[in-house]
């Protein structure tokens, strides 16, 4: 008897599987990427369609390798999958068709609708980051670099030069006077490029052919030595300059001192955490000079690295 039982509850549970994977199995699915393989995160993907049962629609937005997945009935039907360009970072264009037609049946329930990207995020982002110091902060437990006595920071951006490497980097920062950690992680490199002075493009170690990167991503804000805050979800964006080797004030000067730029915004669009040389949060982006460790770009492992 109780085999028996057994038997059936195994039956059941197959049957649920099963089902749960056919309905799984009725979908769209694509990737949102420029040519040389980097990804977007945040693109929305939109779905419409004609079924026997009626009109359909539906949304997904794609995740921080580019991809996203739209469930679709379990029944016959023609759809239309369109990405929503607006939803795109600055600069970047659609180099596919903006539109996917399709259709389903039951013995062809799975399609795929790829987006190619182009525009300036592609052709910009090909390096990749590294930044911190000698001295271990002994709240990360990284080496860090430091602005001043009050901010200590680190971490590595797009590693590898591959845009899904462990999410796409981890970036850490402790603003002491404030009692806050940021943990800045699902990163996306905006651009790489060029600032002046100094008069040679490009950072000297490693030589690349640039000497600034930005980025974008999401993360977490936190209070820290008796801070209770906790802000969840933030998102941020940064900006890093590679001036010198080392990057810090000993031993160089000005134009030469490695400079960095944060601001992080809580859920609500206030910003909580800034680092900026003047220190007005406006549109302005005014890297600040730091005082002790070393930033550095990298261009090794990038496909098609522009040359120099």
């Amino acid at each position: 008897m109780k085999r028996h039982i057994a038997h059936k509850l195994t039956l059941g549970l197959t049957a649920l599987v099963l089902s749960a994977l056919s309905a799984q199995a009725w979908q769209v699915s694509g990737e949102v990427k420029c040519p040389n393989g980097i990804t977007f995160k945040g693109v929305v993907i939109d779905v419409t369609g004609t079924t026997p049962s009626g009109p359909f629609s539906s949304s997904a937005t794609t995740d921080s390798a580019g991809s996203y997945i739209i469930g679709l009935p379990e029944s016959d039907g023609s759809y239309v999958a369109t990405i929503n360009a607006a939803t795109l970072p600055p600069g970047a264009t659609v180099d596919s068709a903006t539109s996917v037609s399709f259709d389903i049946t039951g013995s062809d329930f799975e399609k795929i609708a790829d987006f190619t990207i182009g525009g300036t995020p592609c052709g910009l982002g090909a390096c990749w980051f590294t930044g911190g110091g000698t001295r271990i902060d002994q709240i990360l437990g990284i080496p860090v670099a430091e602005k001043g006595q009050k901010n200590s920071f680190g971490g590595n951006v797009n590693p590898g030069c591959s845009p899904t490497a462990g999410d796409g980097g981890n970036w850490n920062h402790v603003a002491r006077d404030l009692k806050l950690h940021f943990q800045g992680r699902t990163i996306r490199v905006v651009r790489c490029g060029n600032v002046t002075p100094p008069p040679d493009a490009g950072s000297s170690s490693p030589k690349t052919p640039f000497n600034f990167i930005e980025w974008v991503g999401e993360g977490t804000l936190k209070g820290i030595q008796g801070n209770k805050a906790n802000y969840g979800t933030v998102t941020f964006f940064a900006r890093t300059e590679d001036r010198n080797e080392p990057g810090a004030k000993d031993g160089n000067a000005g134009a030469l001192i490695d400079r960095y730029y944060l601001k992080v915004i809580d859920a609500g669009g206030v910003t909580r955490l800034l680092i900026d040389e003047d220190g007005i949060d406006d549109d302005n982006v005014d890297p600040d000079e730091i005082t002790s460790g070393n930033f550095q770009l990298h261009i090794s492992s990038c496909d098609n690295p522009p040359e120099f």
